[in-house]
């Protein structure tokens, strides 16, 4: 006999990865493996420290499976890991500030990350968007990384849309003056005398 939905007004189309992986351990690695590049890049983007973004995606999907009854079909699914990934970027933002020594055991380890089309652009920028207040660096990622709509960033970050735009208007701002120094090599090449 298959159990019916939790919310008796929804179809049993709409439900059907979540349902599926509430009983099958296969099935919600099929979940993690379609989502884990969107999950993983937007912590990486985050912190630019590829350890803590495993470790944030990882809780993300520990929270996703203790979840995964109460989501309200599978179109919800992307917007809930977002929603999630960013909170715990912010969580771990703020525990990062009042941590004023790391034991040997926690330093994450070195590792290599594929290079960008302009590593030295990208790192560059990367460092002062890292410099932002975190709100202001989750509204800059949500957007410029993860390409969202202003509204869909308000209904991640719980903020008007309003409140979205004035501060992606105010973090770049902020950037602007930080990053011009680069804008002429990017855009026009090395000047030559």
């Amino acid at each position: 006999m298959r159990n019916e939905p939790q919310n008796p007004g929804m179809s049993q189309v709409e439900r059907v990865l979540l349902d599926r992986a509430l009983a099958d351990p296969d099935a919600f690695a099929d979940i993690i493996e379609r989502h884990q590049a969107m999950v993983y890049s937007l912590a990486y983007n985050f912190f630019q420290n590829r350890t803590l973004a495993e470790d944030i995606a990882q809780d993300a999907y520990l929270e996703l499976y203790r979840n995964l009854g109460k989501l309200e079909s599978d179109l919800h699914l992307g917007f809930w890991l977002r929603q999630t990934v960013t909170r715990k970027c912010i969580d771990q933002t703020r525990r990062l500030k009042h941590r004023r020594h790391q034991a040997l055991e926690d330093a994450p380890e070195p590792g290599w990350e594929p290079p960008e089309s302009d590593p030295l652009l990208a790192d560059e920028i990367n460092s002062k968007v890292a410099l932002l207040p975190e709100k202001m660096r989750a509204v800059v990622i949500l957007r410029f990384q993860e390409d969202l709509k202003l509204s869909e960033i308000g209904e991640i970050l719980e903020m008007p849309v309003n409140t979205v735009k004035t501060t992606l208007r105010r973090a770049l701002q902020r950037l602007r003056p930080k990053v011009a120094h680069l804008e002429e090599g990017a855009v026009y090449g090395p000047i030559r005398a």
